[in-house]
């Protein structure tokens, strides 16, 4: 349990210092104003830090649900598949549903597996916080700012519920 902690905080100041160096390099391509540099910095270090222990949790929740689980085309669509969704059955209803056992049929076997959708939601998160934070906070060179947040945050996320995954299968075996 401490170890876990440990991890979390050094994986918490790694992200601090990485993103406030950034973000300080990137709005040093349209100011020369330092404070509003150091405020960058600031922001998107204190964010990135903080959000790493976050997405970590969500990360851990979401392999937690997802780690079983196979999906498909009928799961983008899954009201749709179900029998009694239309208050009616007629030979359009039955058609689509037949189409989407059809589908289903033919794409067992090469569903999306879970740990390939675990990261999804925490990278949503990340990302719609990690651009309101600064736009709130008026961030001059904004896309390039939070780029590379959102682009590690997706390499992290799929990295640790690979992870997560191979250590539970070495577990159970």
């Amino acid at each position: 349990m401490i170890f876990a902690f440990i991890r979390l905080a050094i994986s918490g100041l790694i992200a601090f210092f990485f993103y406030a160096a950034w973000a300080y390099y990137a709005n040093s391509l349209v100011t020369d104003d330092t404070n509003i540099l150091y405020k960058a910095a600031l922001v998107q270090g204190t964010y990135s830090g903080g959000i790493t222990l976050i997405f970590t949790f969500i990360l851990e929740l979401c392999h937690k649900f997802f780690r079983n689980k196979q999906f498909c085309l009928p799961f983008v669509v899954p009201t749709v598949a179900k029998p009694g969704f239309f208050s009616k059955e007629c030979a359009t209803t039955k058609s689509f549903e037949t189409s989407l056992l059809t589908i289903e049929h033919a794409r067992r076997g090469s569903c999306v597996a879970g740990m390939l959708v675990t990261p999804l939601p925490a990278i949503a998160v990340q990302s719609v916080f990690v651009v309101g934070v600064n736009v709130a906070f008026m961030t001059p060179n904004l896309w390039l700012t939070v780029a590379p947040s959102i682009f590690f945050s997706m390499v992290y996320g799929y990295v640790y519920s690979i992870s997560l995954t191979k250590k539970l299968k070495h577990a159970q075996a």
